[in-house]
Parts: structure tokens; sequence; C-alpha cells
């Protein structure tokens, strides 16, 4: 399963994704099956539905509408310290993994793939890395 990206066509360009990393984190803790489907809803509702990941609002219909258990995902989304959480995780990936953009994709001890690559760049590391 794929992202088609479109370009973005509102005048609302999100300024930061910080709802949107909550909103994983929030259904992470809801387990793992959760998590896969908020993180893809999440992608796809920005890269191809134009979704301002940056509200919080359309965050939520999001979740929503990938079906996760929203009373659940509410309490998690909303309980202290879960930004504090996803921002220490944020300074960790700058100050230790070195991410300075988006995509990173770090895996392993390889230097981290940055940016927009080919499909074989990922297939490469990977193969290094999996067991045979």
């Amino acid at each position: 399963m794929g992202i088609t990206f479109r370009m973005w066509s509102r005048e609302d360009f999100p300024t930061t994704s910080l709802p949107a990393q909550q909103a994983a984190k929030a259904a992470a803790r809801l387990g793992p099956d959760a998590f896969e489907a908020a993180h893809l809803a999440l992608f796809r509702a920005f890269f191809e539905e134009g979704v301002n990941i940056g509200n919080r609002e359309e965050v939520v219909e999001v979740i929503r509408q990938a079906g996760l258990p929203i009373e659940r995902f509410l309490a998690e989304f909303e309980a202290p310290g879960l930004r504090e959480a996803v921002l220490a995780e944020y300074f960790d990936a700058v100050h230790t993994l070195g991410v300075s953009a988006i995509p990173t994709v770090v895996i392993g001890s390889e230097a981290p793939i940055v940016g927009a690559v080919p499909l074989a760049e990922y297939e490469r590391l990977l193969t290094k890395h999996l067991p045979a």
C-alpha cells in the first residue's frame, strides 16, 4: 500500500505536525494495530487528501475515520505528558541520530537515508540488515 502524493491546494499549509505526531503516539498506546492504522491514515490524509495535520480537529477526524476506538484514543491523546513525550523523541532524533529533514529513515547502524530516494536504496539497506 503506497501513498500517492498530491500537491497542497489549501491556503492553510500546516506549520507544525505536532498534533499528528501526538495522535500517532496516542494510537501506539492503544496497541500496534491501532498505531499502524493511525500512521497510514495520517500519512494519507496529509499527502493524498490535503488534511491539515497541524489542526487538532482535523487530526481527530482522521483518527475517527480510521476506525480507532475514539473514546480510548481521546483519553490517550489528551493524557498529561503526551506532548512532552513526543517532543523528547523529536529532540533525541535531532541530537542523537542527526535527523534534519523529513523523511529520514534509519536502518541499523547505517547513515540515515534523508529525503526522497529511489526504492532500490531502501531495498539495498534492508537486504543488508535482514536475516537471510
